[in-house]
């Protein structure tokens, strides 16, 4: 496996490519996909049930509530973009950017795969319409597709921590496509060498490059040094085949 699924999640996303960094996704956004964006201040996932059943939107969150940077609700093609509106204005932009990809990879690209292999048939079931067949529900679980509104948020222990290996999974692939739509990697090793120098110890490097990327990019530093981890691993040897993959989060 190479970095295809990105590539393909970059073409579904339709965004176009950015010159200037640190870049707003917003309008973008709002343009290009069946989105709307919602900052709450103090987000949770009980201000997100409020929200919701406010506005008479039937949903499955459960009733364990923790503190939120970000989450997506998704359905017949569609998506909400919750972001926390107290947050950081670095943290703000990675956690839409961050929701953007969930809704990419984990709703608008398993809907158009199923469209495409059932054809215009099926997209009832995908819009809860109808229930699905026996049959229907099967090629929906094998293409990760999820019937009825999808939250996400729930997959994950009080503290949210992560609690199965399917949900880091599309937690470091949602990582990888945010990166590379606020700060594609042809773009943040431009002049990289430059920045940490040929002599200075590894960890001299590591940190120059990273305060790099964040104040280029406007990445929060975590997810700056994070990055840099991959983007140096990939210049000093040939990554593996995990890292080609995710190069996600710590």
């Amino acid at each position: 496996m190479s970095r295809n699924w990105l590539d393909e999640a970059l073409r579904a996303a339709g965004l176009r490519s950015e010159s200037s960094f640190p870049r707003d996704l917003m309008a973008d956004v709002v343009m290009q996909l069946p989105v709307s964006i919602v900052p709450l201040a103090g987000l949770s996932a009980h201000a997100v049930r409020r929200w919701l059943g406010q506005r008479g939107i039937q949903h499955e969150v459960n009733d364990t509530d923790r503190a939120l940077h970000g989450c997506l609700v998704a359905r017949a093609g569609q998506g909400i973009l919750f972001i926390n509106a107290g947050d950081e204005e670095s943290e703000r932009r990675f956690t839409l950017a961050h929701e953007i990809a969930h809704f990419i990879l984990d709703h608008l690209l398993p809907r158009l795969k199923v469209l495409k292999v059932f054809g215009n048939h099926i997209r009832p079931v995908l819009d809860g319409e109808r229930p699905p067949t026996r049959e229907e529900m099967l090629s929906a679980v094998l293409d990760r597709v999820r019937l009825g509104v999808q939250v996400h948020l729930m997959s994950r222990g009080a503290d949210g921590a992560v609690c199965a290996w399917d949900v880091e999974e599309s937690e470091q692939r949602a990582d990888r496509l945010a990166l590379e739509l606020l700060a594609p990697a042809h773009a943040a090793t431009a002049g990289l060498r430059r920045v940490i120098g040929e002599t200075a110890e590894p960890a001299v490097q590591q940190k120059r490059a990273a305060q790099n990327l964040s104040e280029r990019f406007g990445l929060p530093a975590d997810v700056a040094d994070s990055y840099v981890r991959l983007l140096l691993d990939r210049r000093r040897r040939q990554p593996s085949l995990s890292e080609e993959i995710f190069g996600g989060r710590k």
